[in-house]
């Protein structure tokens, strides 16, 4: 794993946050510190990086901030990745042994490994980010666990691979490494290194969930401004993933629309009424709206704003349940669903979550669980699990099964003189090698808001790409 500072920096479209984070002495990841600063209009769409100009330019003076402040050098960071065109998919691939009398070597999990990228198609114009195991298959047996040291002939394992659109992704990447942060008393300017980039919500994971949660199956569900994004695991092994593009900033749309106010107070509304229990609100409690340009002050009544949050809130939690049904793990996640995000810090929102669901397990996640020292308390704060599960990323393994350079799509040293499996591999520095790359197929337009989004759903149901071999499994 990588040494040294790690920085983990979210780009969320609410806010763009830095948080600094170190190796201790005890093998515990120790938070040095955190800046932030709100998101600018313009700079963010949907979960996507829109502004990539002005967006570095933000991350360049935050960065100088946290350098600062943290009395640290930064040169490796990491970085989420978002958005409505995150595709995950499983895909299944088999290889026969060289020698069945020898035990499985960690060298064989990795050409496998290779062989799944080369062998899985992605959505054209979309690249690998991430390739996750889930179970291996020895012999037609199911192995959940990591298979080294068996005996067997053929060796095959079902992975679930993640891909994002190539052009906003590489020009993200290139955009941040371009920043220049200052060293030695800003005398000389290194460019950033981009360790890896990271889902969201699989960052949200690294600091909220336990192996017991993820073996026992569980949902992190984190709740942003423009996008909810969903990941499920169940027997250890990443299962489905999902972006719904409704989240906070859809209730403050609805205050905006209900009362006719501004966004700025609008959001002051929902963060206000969003921490008070609904039946804390008193029937004749109003609200003052400051007016604007000479007219007069709005008075609301405070129980109208919280049946908006709640009405609001029980769409997001009938959305996330359906993705939960639609993956097939409906009663299956034992240790329920997890919140994250700014806005899973609504005051009701565990409450509508547990009607919504049917009674689910529903916990706000708590980013304590896999860090030691900070030098912040808010850190634990749900809305900073994105930027915490970054920094720990650096140093934890995501899954310990496969070796790093497997999850992130690098290729293992001991694959590296094996034929030319780097064509499987789309790095930011990876060539067609003179194929010709197939145009997009065309999508019937389903429309937006709400039933766009259910039709999109629905119609792609089913096309789950599980590879050529299923004769192999049980």
């Amino acid at each position: 794993m990588s040494k040294g500072v790690i920085v983990g920096i979210d780009i969320g479209s609410t806010k763009i946050c830095a948080v600094a984070g170190i190796m201790d002495e005890v093998g515990k990841v120790k938070i040095l510190d955190i800046v932030e600063e709100p998101t600018q209009r313009g700079r963010v769409s949907n979960g996507t990086v829109v502004n990539l100009e002005f967006t570095a330019k933000d991350i360049d003076r935050i960065l100088n901030v946290l350098s600062d402040k943290a009395e640290i050098n930064i040169h490796n960071v990491i970085v989420n990745i978002s958005g409505e065109n995150v595709e995950g998919k499983a895909h299944q691939s088999f290889l026969t042994r060289d020698d069945s009398r020898s035990t499985i070597r960690k060298e064989e999990i990795e050409r496998l490994a290779v062989d799944i990228r080369k062998s899985f198609r992605p959505t054209a114009g979309n690249i690998i980010i991430h390739t996750f195991p889930q179970e291996f298959i020895v012999d037609r047996a199911h192995v959940p666990d990591n298979p080294i040291g068996r005996f067997g002939i053929t060796l095959g394992g079902n992975f679930f691979l993640i891909s994002t659109p190539n052009d906003p992704h590489l020009a993200l990447r290139r955009t941040i490494e371009s920043v220049g942060v200052k060293v030695q008393n800003n005398h000389r300017f290194v460019p950033l290194k981009i360790v890896h980039t990271l889902f969201t919500p699989l960052a949200d994971a690294m600091a909220v969930l336990s192996e017991i949660d993820k073996k026992l199956g569980v949902a992190v569900v984190n709740i942003g401004g423009d996008t909810t994004e969903i990941a499920i695991f169940q027997e250890s092994g990443l299962r489905h993933i999902s972006v719904i593009p409704f989240a906070g900033k859809s209730i403050t749309n609805d205050l905006v629309k209900a009362f006719q106010i501004l966004p700025d107070h609008a959001e002051k509304l929902k963060l206000i009424m969003g921490a008070i229990p609904p039946d804390e609100v008193g029937k004749n409690d109003i609200i003052k709206i400051p007016g604007v340009e000479g007219l007069p002050d709005k008075e609301i009544v405070a129980q109208n704003v919280s049946i908006i949050i709640e009405e609001r809130v029980k769409e997001i939690a009938s959305m996330v349940m359906a993705e939960i049904m639609h993956s097939g793990y409906d009663g299956q996640l034992i240790s329920g669903v997890v919140l994250t995000g700014g806005t899973s810090n609504i005051a009701m929102i565990k409450e509508v979550f547990t009607k919504v669901t049917n009674g689910m397990n529903i916990r706000v996640g708590n980013t304590i669980r896999n860090i030691g020292q900070t030098a912040v308390a808010k850190i634990a704060d749900p809305k900073y699990a994105t930027v915490v599960g970054l920094v720990l990323s650096g140093f934890m393994p995501l899954d310990e099964r496969v070796p790093e350079e497997v999850i992130w799509g690098d290729i293992p040293e001991s694959q590296v003189s094996i034929g030319s499996y780097n064509n499987g591999f789309d790095t930011p520095n990876s060539k067609l090698n003179g194929k010709k790359e197939e145009p997009p197929q065309e999508e019937e337009q389903s429309g937006g808001g709400i039933f766009g989004w259910f039709k999109k759903k629905v119609s792609s149901a089913g096309k789950i790409d599980m590879g050529d071999d299923k004769n192999y499994t049980n």
